[in-house]
């Protein structure tokens, strides 16, 4: 991290002592004396999962895609259509549906390789499984020199090419097998993206038709960051290869089968407290047929299948279990695994294991768990030890199933949670479930709700915690991120996020662990829009959200303190004179008598035929408009009426799926402002209004209530809408009100750090000007001389970037106008951090 040095007066960012024309926006009072909670040690931690080339090309630092030849396997049951891959047809264990689910393939021959052949030379290569070396990963290449006239080159160009840096050396393996007939050599090159060869060693191998297991080290004597691989061959006949690796040899620990040195010290950098692995959807799969299988990912690299991943793409099982313990203990951060419990990603296929094979899930998570810490006496910990780590590794955190819901879930928790608890009682376990309650589980030590949001969810939602229950479980935030109309993740974003940690630390009671989501993305494969890290071949660049996370771990507090003001006070609006509409979420839903009073009491029948802006499957029977689609979300906005001050009544009923429906209110005329009441959504367990944002539903905005809605059953609507307040009745059941109001931009926590006995104030300036305040600190005398640590940047839509990986970058400075009361001015979009010594 950067460090500059600023006296006070030398400061143009910073509040000069002399500047007459000073006014106190705000005064901030904090309390020294005044304990607020705890905020963990456990806080901050990373959230790892193969998704965006995360993994392979990205952390792992294997340079050869395709290296066992296994990309073209997929999953039992699934079958390709050109470029596409269409899953196995499963039922929905919840809806009993089969969703017509596709997902992206290649029609390359031998993905990751190519044969370069002169005019003169004639070749060809193709994929086999005789006589496989590892039974596990049975395919090889077989390619056959039909004459040897001119050299005949086998090249990889790695993911997106291959970072080949002078001097450095690199470790290549080579599974070959040759025929007795084949005569020629074989070399191995490192070549630039021109072709030019940048280092050379050869390959021997006997002709007897038996493996060579080749190792060699070969180090470029020029740099390319697009580098690659080729086998040479100058003779004919024909040569099997079963593996090729190319590593580097300086990886992250110096560990071998190890990690991309510079992304694994990017992730160190955030000073993670656990991580969370294998995810994610990949934990799931789209089907159970390809979900994530940790004994798979063990032993010999060149052993390992791999799986197709969720996100479209397959995964080597390089970056296994064993490599992620071994990880978390180079980084004195403790584990999480997360296991299935025999469902397939409910946003996807939704299948579920028969009732008979739960038992099956339930012993692979015990021989996950035996593998990390069980004694090396045990079945696993033997193989542990066998694989090179007779000691535990600090696994201390099981995650029962990821994203699954409903009462087969709950049911399935139970049976897992009691298994667990009694072999492993120190394990901390982690439900599935969000803020509306454990439903039928009967126990559990955490909670893992999820946010994916835009800027306003995060700055209106700070106090979200601060009413939940306390005393049943904690709460993990396993995967948030500001993620919706932020671009590729701008400042706005960053300092969205910080404010909404400044909540869940000052809830350091009930919230006791965080995961920023999803952590990677190689920049040739974004599969998700926002994501914390971009890397290529030879660069790695965190956006601004990389850097609030880093700033809120470095200076975690021991402890809150209280302090008289937490966020600038929202001021009341009105909602917009929008349109109205229909909706639902993973639902078939249906509506009828459909009527809106105005104001001055008459009544319209909207022709429910005209819309205008329609999402799903949408059609009118008898007077009936029903939606038979499963997408989401689905939108039907109707086109007679537009208020914001009447009184909507309709009947709505569910016909399947698995949550309620949507009322959309206050909708702009392109449909992408506005808001909903998601009436039993959130897996029908709740119902509360969200925003609209770029014609998506992008977080809660105020209460919410625990609601289920009832399949088949007609409910009496009634929306009364009043320009600063909306009510939503149900049965003539008064079930949730909602006052619009405006996003605050300031946002104050305080806290104080017993280990270097300093108080600690972090404070959040969304606006576009600067925030002056007039600090008072009580109970305690302070040091004038401290710290302040500052993010900042000239507008709130600047986003760092490969070119300018460092536009937005924490500045370190020495600040010597602290006392127990101070004036301070914070920058216009900033995220800024105080640290004042105490006597």
């Amino acid at each position: 991290m950067k460090q500059t040095l600023l006296c006070l007066a030398a400061s143009a960012l910073f509040f000069s002592a002399c500047d007459t024309n000073f006014v106190p926006q705000d005064e901030i009072v904090i309390n020294l004396q005044e304990k607020g909670a705890e905020v963990a040690p456990s806080m901050y931690g990373i959230f790892f999962e193969e998704i965006n080339h995360a993994g392979d090309g990205g952390l792992y630092a294997e340079l050869v895609k395709n290296r066992s030849f296994e990309e073209l396997e997929m999953p039992e049951g699934y079958h390709a259509e050109g470029n596409t891959l269409y899953p196995k047809k499963v039922h929905n264990h919840i809806t009993g549906e089969v969703k017509p689910e596709r997902y992206r393939w290649t029609t390359e021959p031998v993905p990751g390789w190519s044969l370069k052949v002169s005019e003169a030379a004639d070749a060809e290569m193709k994929l086999t499984k005789e006589n496989p070396y590892f039974t596990t990963a049975p395919n090889n290449l077989k390619v056959t020199v039909k004459n040897g006239k001119t050299p005949v080159r086998l090249v990889n160009e790695g993911y997106w090419g291959m970072n080949l840096v002078k001097g450095n050396a690199y470790l290549l393996r080579a599974i070959i097998r040759a025929s007795s007939t084949y005569k020629g050599k074989i070399t191995a090159l490192l070549l630039s993206d021109k072709d030019e060869v940048l280092a050379s060693t050869p390959i021997e191998v006997t002709g007897s038709d038996s493996w060579n297991d080749i190792h060699r080290t070969i180090t470029p004597e020029s740099t390319s960051n697009k580098g690659k691989l080729a086998l040479e061959f100058d003779g004919a006949g024909t040569v099997y290869l079963d593996y090729v690796s190319l590593f580097p040899e300086k990886t992250f620990a110096n560990r071998p089968n190890g990690l991309r040195k510079d992304v694994a010290e990017t992730l160190a950098g955030l000073r993670p407290a656990f991580v969370r692995w294998p995810g994610g959807c990949v934990v799931e799969g789209i089907s159970l047929e390809n979900r994530f299988e940790w004994k798979k990912t063990l032993g010999d690299p060149a052993s390992r299948p791999g799986e197709y991943s969720t996100w479209g793409y397959r995964c080597s099982y390089g970056f296994g279990y064993y490599e992620m313990l071994q990880f978390c203990e180079d980084i004195n951060a403790d584990a999480m695994f997360v296991c299935n419990v025999g469902m397939g990603c409910q946003f996807r296929m939704g299948d579920a294991s028969s009732e008979s094979e739960i038992a099956y899930y339930l012993d692979d998570c015990m021989d996950a768990i035996e593998y990390a810490i069980g004694d090396a006496s045990t079945e696993w910990g033997a193989k542990r030890a066998e694989h090179g780590h007779p000691a535990p590794f600090p696994l201390k955190y099981v995650e029962i199933g990821n994203e699954n819901w409903g009462d087969e879930y709950d049911k399935r928790f139970d049976i897992f949670y009691v298994a667990i608890k009694e072999k492993y009682p120190e394990l901390i376990l982690i439900s599935n479930h969000g803020m509306g309650g454990i439903g039928k589980s009967v126990r559990t030590d955490m909670i893992d709700p999820h946010w994916y949001v835009n800027p306003e969810f995060f700055f209106q939602n700070t106090k979200l915690f601060d009413d939940q229950p306390r005393g049943k479980y904690d709460v993990y935030v396993g995967e948030y991120a500001c993620n919706s109309n932020v671009g590729g993740g701008n400042l706005r974003a960053a300092l969205s996020e910080a404010a909404f940690i400044s909540g869940m630390e000052r809830n350091g009671d009930l919230v006791k662990m965080a995961s920023y989501a999803p952590l990677l993305e190689n920049r040739n494969d974004r599969a998700w829009a926002v994501n914390l890290i971009w890397l290529d071949t030879d660069q790695v660049v965190g956006r601004s959200s990389y850097y609030v996370q880093q700033m809120a771990a470095e200076n975690r507090p021991t402890y809150n303190v209280k302090s008289n003001i937490t966020m600038s006070a929202p001021l009341p609006v009105d909602y917009n004179e929008g349109r109205i509409g229909f909706g639902s979420w993973n639902t078939q839903v249906e509506f009828k008598d459909v009527r809106i009073t105005r104001q001055d009491g008459t009544s319209v029948q909207p022709d429910l035929a005209r819309c205008t802006d329609k999402r799903g499957k949408w059609q009118i029977e008898n007077g009936v408009l029903n939606q038979t689609s499963s997408e989401a979300p689905t939108k039907y906005v109707m086109d007679d009426f537009s208020g914001n001050q009447f009184t909507m009544e309709c009947k709505a009923r569910k016909v399947g799926g698995n949550e309620g429906f949507f009322i959309y209110l206050g909708l702009s005329e392109d449909g992408q402002k506005g808001f909903v009441y998601n009436i039993g959504g959130w897996n029908n367990q709740s119902t509360a209004v969200e925003q609209v944002s770029g014609g998506r539903n992008a977080g809660v905005m105020g209460k919410t209530v625990n609601q289920r809605i009832e399949k088949d059953k007609w409910y009496d609507i009634r929306l009364v809408v009043a320009p600063g307040k909306s009510e939503l009745y149900m049965d003539n059941e008064l079930i949730l009100s909602h006052v619009p109001e405006s996003t605050p931009l300031q946002f104050i926590s305080s806290g104080y750090d017993e280990a270097t006995r300093e108080v600690i104030i972090k404070v959040v300036n969304a606006e576009g000007k600067s925030y002056p305040t007039r600090i008072k600190l009580e109970g305690m005398e302070v040091e004038s001389t401290g710290k302040v640590i500052s993010l900042a940047s000239g507008s709130d839509m600047d986003e760092n970037s490969f070119e300018e990986p460092e536009k937005i970058y924490p500045e370190k400075s020495e600040y010597n106008g602290f006392g127990k009361s101070f004036d301070y001015n914070f920058p216009p979009f900033s995220y800024t951090i105080l640290r004042i010594r105490t006597k």
